[in-house]
């Protein structure tokens, strides 16, 4: 669920990237019946779209007051410069809709680091210490994105800020924990910006992880469905090619990858 800015003269491609996002969303959208249990496929589309449309100067408010437009970049904060001590999380939601028999998991010191950091990524709070725990050659991927490297995924986190200004995790149940897998299901909130709709998403976040708890591949299922559909995969791929064009990303953040890997 990224969304775009204003298109960089670099690509005459990036003009028309919002409206091939919108036909790439149609393409792999969830059946009907998974709307009325989701929600976020069908009903999240034309708020979180619509706001795709709306110049970058509309949608992102000012990190800092008085710094030319210019000069403005898409930062949270300050990225941290090394990994937190202790990974906090809420409370699972044990009776999560549709996993309620699931058994509770009590995640591990390196699985909360995972899943905190991923939290935090859907919350529109990317970071360099996050991407530090990513391998630079790591995948991710979502209905209408399928984004490989570093700085492809980077562009998809990195523009969150720009679409959302309210993204919020209000329950949560990990249901898969194993060496190599790391899975959650996941209610997550979002305010799009500029115009102010509120929506909630139902998802099952699916991460892989190498020997050294470096993430290789992330997945955001919507609607707990597995992503497949030929014809949406073009359009999936133009998402991971342009944006980087679109956004800006901390050369901080740009490194962090490829130091983990050393």
């Amino acid at each position: 669920m990224r969304l775009w800015s204003t298109p960089s003269p670099r690509s005459p491609l990036a003009v028309f990237a919002p409206l091939l996002s919108l036909l790439a969303l149609s393409l792999t959208a969830a059946p009907a019946r998974a709307a009325l249990s989701l929600r976020p496929t069908l009903a999240l589309t034309p708020a979180l779209f619509s706001s795709a449309l709306i110049p970058r100067a509309v949608l992102a408010t000012p990190v800092q007051p008085g710094i030319p437009a210019s000069q403005r970049h898409f930062r949270i904060g300050h990225p941290a410069v090394a990994m937190s001590a202790s990974a906090s999380l809420p409370a699972q939601t044990a009776d999560f809709e549709g996993f309620a028999a699931t058994p509770l998991i009590e995640p591990t010191p390196e699985t909360a680091q995972i899943i905190r950091d991923s939290m935090d990524l859907f919350g529109a709070r990317p970071s360099a210490a996050i991407f530090a725990r990513w391998s630079a050659d790591a995948i991710f991927a979502d209905p209408i994105c399928h984004a490989v490297g570093a700085k492809q995924y980077m562009a998809q986190w990195y523009g969150m800020p720009a679409a959302f200004s309210l993204s919020e995790t209000k329950a949560w149940k990990l249901t898969r924990q194993d060496a190599a897998v790391v899975e959650y299901v996941q209610l997550q909130r979002y305010k799009v910006k500029g115009l102010g709709t509120v929506k909630d998403m139902k998802s099952t976040v699916v991460i892989e992880r190498d020997g050294k708890n470096r993430v290789t591949r992330f997945e955001d299922r919507w609607g707990h469905k597995e992503m497949n559909g030929k014809l949406g995969w073009p359009l999936r791929r133009l998402n991971a090619f342009t944006m980087p064009w679109l956004i800006s990303v901390p050369n901080d953040a740009k490194n962090a990858p490829v130091h983990s890997n050393l």
